[in-house]
């Protein structure tokens, strides 16, 4: 199954170059990169209320619990997909509070955890402490700031892709 000798995968080279394109398309069309994103958003809420729906008679039959909580969460994932997909800025201010709230409450997560770090690795404690900070002081200046989020979302969107299709290339050989 395992072995020693590396071959090379042209499968992995092909995508991994697509993905680094792909990157690169973003980064030049930020506005299309942001409408795709936003319907792609919009899609996947629907999909996933709709799989929550189905998901259902498998929880009830299997578990025996009440799914009304399961069903008020599919359906305003449904409902919410919908309205992002009529209305595609409701989709940018989903991406603009949602990033900041991201940033603020892992940053803020990160100063929690960095109190059981302090034990084990001083460097590390205040190198966390110090990250967390800024986290929190960038989550924050995102919050006030949508233009600047949804710029940000659109550039990390970029890098991941750039990130992992360099990963693939490297990878393939």
């Amino acid at each position: 199954m395992f072995s020693s000798e590396r071959s090379f995968d042209p499968f992995t080279l092909v995508i991994g170059i697509l993905f680094a394109a792909m990157s690169v398309v973003i980064a030049r069309n930020p506005a299309s990169s942001l409408k795709t994103l936003i319907f792609f958003i919009a899609f996947a809420l629907i999909f996933e209320g709709v799989f929550k729906l189905f998901d259902i008679i498998m929880i009830d039959k299997a578990l025996g619990l009440n799914p009304t909580w399961l069903i008020v969460s599919a359906i305003l994932d449904i409902v919410l997909g919908g309205m992002i997909f009529l209305r595609p800025v409701l989709g940018a201010t989903f991406i603009w509070i949602m990033l900041s709230l991201s940033f603020i409450l892992d940053s803020l997560f990160e100063l929690w955890v960095s109190r059981y770090i302090r034990q084990n690795n001083k460097s590390y404690f205040w190198l966390n402490v110090i990250l967390g900070v800024v986290g929190v002081i960038l989550g924050i200046i995102l919050l006030f700031s949508p233009a600047t989020a949804v710029g940000v979302s659109i550039f990390l969107l970029s890098f991941y892709f750039m990130f992992f299709g360099i990963l693939l290339i490297v990878r393939s050989f």
